[in-house]
């Protein structure tokens, strides 16, 4: 009795990873399809005032990393950094997912 249910578990396991994993990549997808159309209808409405803002977006989240990789003691204290600091874990965190999910080479 122990093996089937050291087996069900795995499988409850395994069938769990995998819906998370579907979920993750749906998540990925539909965040950059967003992305993408905004910046398509921004293109169209005004091509330098979209690379303006991409371009604030870059060097906001690059704050960020600076923020985020500085020692605990000299790391800034205050919204501005703790919005950056987020914003740059947010884009890290869905660049991993983008670039380990096996939904794209399927």
């Amino acid at each position: 009795m122990s093996v089937l249910v050291k087996a069900a578990k795995g499988i409850g396991e395994f069938v769990g990873e995998a819906v998370l994993e579907l979920l993750g990549c749906l998540l990925v997808l539909g965040v950059l399809l967003g992305v993408g159309f905004l910046v398509a209808q921004g293109m169209r409405v005004s091509p330098t005032g979209t690379a303006i803002v991409g371009g604030l977006f870059v060097l906001f989240a690059g704050y960020g990393a600076v923020e985020a990789f500085r020692g605990p003691e000299r790391r800034r204290k205050g919204r501005l950094a703790a919005a950056a600091t987020i914003t740059f874990g947010t884009v890290a965190v869905l660049a991993f997912l983008a670039a380990s999910c096996s939904c794209w080479w399927s």
